[in-house]
């Protein structure tokens, strides 16, 4: 049935005993509506036996932050003792999502390509959380970029394989030799020195194993920071005997390139 703003505010006043809204997940599902990318599928809205809400509550308040009606499926009477089973299988991953459009080859999307992806837009400059149909979409431009970062930063050390790592070498993947690229990327790895410019990196090798795989953003920004200040460096033939992280972004991406 088309569901419309002021049947999601009526349905959602009966929302009495469901998880906590996660507002960036309804944010994302608002842009796929206002898009025009909402597909329907047999998942929707469900209510129980006395009218509970007890499946949706996300979608619709989608529905209200973007103002429009949608069409989807709505299930009534469904029985209390049937509530666990709801979302309780597996979800389906975004890599796996991807990966079963076929558009990717036998290869497909792994989560590290997922995670180097978000991080290419989003570890120097935090913003919103990308939808599914956007991700989808810059997976496609930029599949061969990733996949080249990903494949040679696939050391075991640690805090070198990480993806805030990784989405600097896959943006400079556009504007600098592969092979030297390469060679960047070999030396960070093994810790081997092949040319005296290398010492620097040596130095920004030895500053990610001690941080290690964070999670705190604003140690991956500095982090992501300084690997393009070091590349850049690298690049002109220099080195430095202090690792400060760049403050702009310096390998655009082609979308990113003003004429």
């Amino acid at each position: 049935m088309n569901v419309t703003p002021d049947i999601a505010s009526q349905w959602l006043e009966g929302n009495v005993r469901n998880r906590r809204i996660d507002q960036k997940h309804v944010e994302c599902l608002a842009q796929e509506m206002l898009a025009g990318r909402w597909n329907i599928t047999h998942q929707g809205i469900a209510f129980d036996t006395n009218g509970t809400l007890v499946d949706g509550q996300h979608r619709l308040w989608a529905i209200l932050q973007a103002g429009c009606a949608i069409r989807m499926a709505v299930s009534f009477g469904v029985p209390a003792g049937n509530i666990d089973a709801i979302d309780g299988m597996k979800a389906r991953r975004v890599v796996d999502r991807m990966s079963l459009t076929g558009t990717f080859g036998t290869e497909g999307v792994t989560s590290y390509h997922a995670s180097t992806l978000r991080e290419m837009y989003q570890c120097l400059n935090p913003g919103r959380k990308l939808p599914y149909h956007e991700e989808m979409e810059l997976m496609t431009m930029h599949i061969n970029a990733i996949r080249f970062a990903t494949a040679h930063v696939a050391t075991k050390a640690r805090g070198i394989a990480v993806a805030h790592v990784r989405a600097v070498i896959a943006r400079a993947w556009y504007s600098v030799d592969h092979d030297q690229l390469a060679q960047f990327c070999r030396v960070l790895s093994t810790g081997m020195l092949e040319t005296t410019c290398d010492a620097t990196i040596i130095k920004l090798r030895d500053q990610l194993m001690a941080t290690g795989s964070t999670r705190n953003r604003t140690i991956q920004k500095e982090l992501y920071g300084k690997v393009e200040r070091v590349l850049t460096h690298w690049l002109n033939g220099e080195t430095r005997s202090v690792l400060r992280p760049v403050t702009s972004e310096q390998f655009m991406l082609p979308e990113e390139v003003i004429d």
